[in-house]
Order: C-alpha cells, then sequence, then structure tokens
C-alpha cells in the first residue's frame, strides 16, 4: 500500500461494512462549468525548443487509427484513448441486490450453480474483454471464495485461489498494479488484465463470491481480435504501470514541443497562461507551485487552500472543456497527497497531467485563484505533436475533445449525485475523482450508477461506493494511491481540513473499461443506502466528447 501524507488521518481499521441498498433494476446481466472570463495576463511564452509552424488541417493526411483496440493495445495505445469505439458496449455482472433492498452479498452473489456447483459470477457468448474483476469478502479477505476459474473460448486460462491470484503469487501478468490484495487495494482484491474472448467467457468461483463485480466489453464482432494467451507476461505493460505517476504512459510522440510560462498570481485573481495554435494534441500539462503566501489566522494551511478553490481552465477551438479544482483535478479533492495514477500525478507542489488533448485550431490554459493564498513562484509547462491520426479522428467525429467536468454541493435526499449528464452527443467516460464529507462516512454505502443512452433502468449498478473505487469496507486499511485507483485521503474529525466530521476523496481510471455511449450518458452515486445520507459530494468527470 502507497504511503498517505503524515499529516493526515488514516482510515479507521476493522470498520464493520453495514448492507448495501440498490434499486430494482436488471437482474442477470447489466448493461455496465463555472464561466467566467479570464483576463490575459502579459508575458511571453518561452518555448524549450523552436516551437512548429502551424499545421493547416488541410495538410494532414487521414492517418488511420484504430477505433476498437483489445488486450494489452489499449494500455499500449493510450495516445489513442480520444477515439470513440463504435457498436462497443461496457457492461457489468455484479451482486447488487435485485429487490431494492440492502442484501448486496448473500442472495445474489452467485448467477446461478453449475452442474458441480461451482458458483457463475459472470458468462457470456459472442466476443468481448473481462477487464476489470473486483471481490470483497472479510475485511478483504477473500481466501474463502475458493478457486477463481476463468474459461474463455473453451479454455481454461486461471484456476486457482482467488487469494494467491491478487497476491500476485501467478507472477506477471497477474502481478501488481494489474492485480491487487486488500492491503494495496484497501479492503478489496481486483484483476485489471484484460481477457478478450472472440465467442464466449465464464467466470466462477468454488464458493460464494459474496461482494462482487466483473466489468467487461461487448464487441460488435470477433474480426482482428485475439483471445487471452495467459503465457504472455506482457513485461512492457507490467514496466509501464510500476511507473504510474512518475512518467507519460504513451507513446513518444513524433515532433512534440513543450512550452513554458512562469508566473505569479495573487489570490482573487485570475491569468492565462499559454495560447497554442494547431492542429496538434496536448500529450502533458504539468503546473509547478512553488512558494505560496503565509497562511492568515483562521484560514487553512496554504496548499489546502489552493488545492481546494483554485481552478484550471482549459478551452479547445474556443470551447472550454475544463474548469476544474486544481486538487481534484490531479486525483485529491480534499488535500494535498502523493497520487501516483497512470494519467494523472501529485506531488510535493507538483502537478502533472498525460491525458491526450487533440484539437483542431487553438488551445489555451488559464488558472482562476479564487482561493486565499497568493502563488509567488508558479510554471505551467504544455507539451504538444502534430499526431496527425489522432486530429483526423477528431475531424471526422471519430474522437472527441477532452472534458473534465467538475460538480460540487449538497446532496439531495432521495436523489443520485450526478457525476456527469450528456445528451444529444457521444462519447465516453473514462474516470472519475470523488471528495465526500459527512457526519459518518454511512455514504459510502450508495451505489454507483449509469444509465447509457436510456432514461429506464441503470445499465451498470454497482455494490457500494468505496467497491466502485475497488476498495472495500469503507476502505478500511486507509490511505493507498495506485495506477488505476485510489484513496489519497481520510479525514476524521480533522476540524477546519473536515467540519462536518468524516471526509474521503477517491478516484478511478476507467481505460480498457470506458464506458461509451451514443447519445446519452448520466453517472452518479447514491449517497448512502437509498440516498438517505446527508453529505456535501465533489466530482470531476473525465471524459470525450
Amino acid at each position: 500500500m502507497a504511503p498517505s501524507s503524515p499529516s493526515l488521518l488514516p482510515a479507521e481499521a476493522g470498520v464493520p461494512r453495514g448492507w448495501r441498498r440498490t434499486a430494482l433494476a436488471r437482474a442477470a446481466t447489466l448493461a455496465l462549468a463555472t464561466a467566467a472570463a479570464v483576463a490575459p495576463a502579459p508575458g511571453a511564452l518561452a518555448a524549450t525548443r523552436p516551437a512548429p509552424a502551424p499545421l493547416a488541417l488541410a495538410a494532414i493526411p487521414p492517418a488511420s487509427a484504430p477505433t476498437t483496440l483489445t488486450g494489452w493495445a489499449t494500455l499500449r495505445r493510450l495516445d489513442l484513448l480520444p477515439l470513440f469505439q463504435p457498436g462497443v458496449t461496457t457492461s457489468q455482472f455484479s451482486s447488487y441486490d435485485r429487490t431494492g433492498g440492502n442484501d448486496d452479498g448473500r442472495t445474489y452473489s452467485c448467477l446461478r450453480l453449475t452442474a458441480d456447483e461451482r458458483c457463475v459470477v459472470a458468462e457470456r457468448s459472442g466476443p468481448g474483454e473481462v477487464d476489470s474483476i473486483w471481490f470483497t469478502r472479510d475485511g478483504g479477505d477473500v481466501r474463502l471464495v475458493g478457486n477463481l476459474r476463468i474459461d474463455l473460448d473453451g479454455r481454461r486460462v486461471l484456476d486457482a485461489p482467488l487469494q494467491q491470484v491478487v497476491d500476485g503469487a501467478l507472477g506477471a501478468p497477474f502481478t501488481f498494479p494489474l492485480v491487487a490484495n486488500a492491503s494495496q487495494s484497501s479492503g478489496g482484491v481486483y484483476i485489471k488484465v484484460p481477457m478478450a474472448f472472440r465467442e464466449s467467457m465464464r467466470i466462477s468461483t468454488s464458493e460464494a463470491a459474496r461482494y462482487y463485480h466483473v466489468t467487461y466489453r461487448a464487441l460488435p464482432s470477433a474480426d482482428g481480435v485475439a483471445s487471452f494467451d495467459p503465457s504472455d507476461r506482457a513485461a512492457d505493460v507490467v514496466g509501464k504501470l510500476a511507473a504510474a505517476g512518475t512518467r507519460d504512459p504513451k507513446p513518444p510522440p513524433a515532433g512534440a514541443t513543450t512550452v513554458s510560462r512562469r508566473f505569479t498570481l495573487p489570490a482573487g485573481r485570475a491569468i492565462a497562461l499559454t495560447g497554442l495554435v494547431g492542429p496538434g494534441v496536448v500529450t502533458a500539462l504539468r503546473l509547478r507551485l512553488g512558494r505560496l503566501t503565509p497562511a492568515r489566522s483562521g484560514q487553512l494551511a496554504p496548499a489546502v487552500d489552493l488545492m481546494r478553490l483554485a481552478r484550471l481552465r482549459i478551452s479547445f477551438d474556443g470551447r472550454r472543456t475544463v474548469d476544474s479544482p486544481l486538487g481534484e483535478l490531479f486525483g485529491s479533492g480534499l488535500a494535498p497527497a502523493p497520487v501516483r495514477s497512470l494519467m494523472f500525478s501529485q506531488s510535493p507542489g507538483t502537478l502533472t497531467s498525460w491525458w491526450p488533448m487533440p484539437f483542431r485550431r487553438t488551445a489555451s490554459v488559464s488558472l482562476v485563484n479564487a482561493s486565499h493564498t497568493g502563488v509567488l513562484s508558479g510554471q505551467l509547462l504544455v507539451t504538444y505533436a502534430p499526431e496527425p491520426a489522432v486530429v483526423a479522428a477528431l475531424a471526422s467525429g471519430r474522437a472527441g475533445y477532452f472534458h473534465a467536468s467538475s460538480q460540487r454541493g449538497p446532496t439531495v435526499p432521495g436523489q443520485d449525485w450526478t457525476a456527469l449528464a450528456v445528451r444529444g452527443r457521444r462519447g465516453k467516460l473514462v474516470g472519475i475523482s470523488h471528495t465526500m464529507s459527512g457526519t459518518t462516512n454511512d455514504y459510502l454505502e450508495g451505489d454507483e450508477r449509469a444509465f447509457i443512452d436510456t432514461d429506464g433502468a441503470p445499465e451498470i449498478q454497482g455494490t457500494g461506493t468505496e467497491d466502485f473505487y475497488e476498495g472495500g469496507f469503507y476502505f478500511n486499511h486507509g490511505p493507498f494511491t495506485a495506477a488505476f485507483n485510489g484513496n489519497p485521503v481520510r479525514l476524521v474529525g480533522a476540524g477546519p481540513l473536515c467540519p462536518t466530521g468524516d471526509c474521503t476523496d477517491a478516484y478511478r481510471l476507467l481505460l480498457d473499461d470506458s464506458i461509451g455511449f451514443a447519445s446519452s450518458l448520466r453517472f452518479g452515486f447514491e449517497h448512502g443506502s437509498g440516498n438517505s445520507q446527508a453529505a456535501v459530494y465533489g466530482t470531476t468527470a473525465y471524459w470525450y466528447g
């Protein structure tokens, strides 16, 4: 488990898990800007190398890029994350209570029993890919789940004790962070090895699974799909994931240029930091915040104040698509903390993003400081590259702009908290950063729910908020950060840092298991069992559209 900030209180160990409440939905196969003008500030951009001449869109060849990647290709080609996947649907099996009650992990812990009394937790005919498998029980000790068996296309690709699998005992590719045990994922265990299949898949356990979800993609065709080979150790991917949060996980782009801008920013002011002329793709963004003004009496610590109240704004082709609080945008909304995810990171004084952000004509970055803390020494570095295949896909509507949609406010009794609501356009959800506070952490009893191209029953429903973030038992092993998920901060009785009494933040990336939609998506969370817990939530949804 990654260390948490020594100034932050760890989660309480051994908190018993309450029963979950879920709303009635499909039983067997769940088909898973605060706008304000920013005044430009004087000062020229300094480039670390001469900037290339602007490229005319018409001059870019119609370079092709595959729209549907399977197996290890998705993690090898994260530069293609903005591309849509026509005909691909992300779905989920889970142990949620089909009656609308809170009996998530007992009555519904098996879809069915086989003739030899194995517990089937997921099965499907047709081509697809299993992208995330999560379990918990007994505080995160999953030995009583017994053997996990995965059959793909009539072949047995895995048959081993679940606890050994998530402990990494099988070796690559079943190694951290492609698998994690309860100490590494704070109360939950998971398997993130992408396992494609051409004809069929079935996942079963030798004993009752209790709490689980299995996220998979259904593919429109088996053409070009190679069935998962467990002997492929994928050493390059394992190495990339081991370095999460320290370097760009995407292939090095040709013709990349980095521009740099040093700045100061008083409290209550805004500054336009950079403007780019395209077409191109922003491949990396790094914000360094050096010296800050000291705290005044009664204020939060300067770094906390700045991370909560300063906002980064990014516009592409004249449209603002990012307007988010700094801390939450980079994975920890409550307070500065170590974050080492695959697509963004936090370290003392430095915030980094590696989301690919395509644009056709212009891109601009601004910083709005609504905090009480001034920045006495700051620097922004932006790397961008031509990336003709991705830009051509954006121009033809086969790819989307990067968005970070942030919401904050009190929860409403009886209503889900909506993290993202999009209608009338296609897109894909690729991650969530979430900040929660209440008098207790019973708000974690709420399930995630995704309504994909429908106003009816949710296509995806899980078993609890920390379960969505692939932890368990209220993150009972304390704060952690990993490539795909994290719970960087837990605050209990921390005075002005958490005035409500109990505060938690978390993030999860959805890369192989991104949630695509053709016309609409509403993704949100219950807050407590039956939306019964009063809380204050903040969410930042990362998506392309």
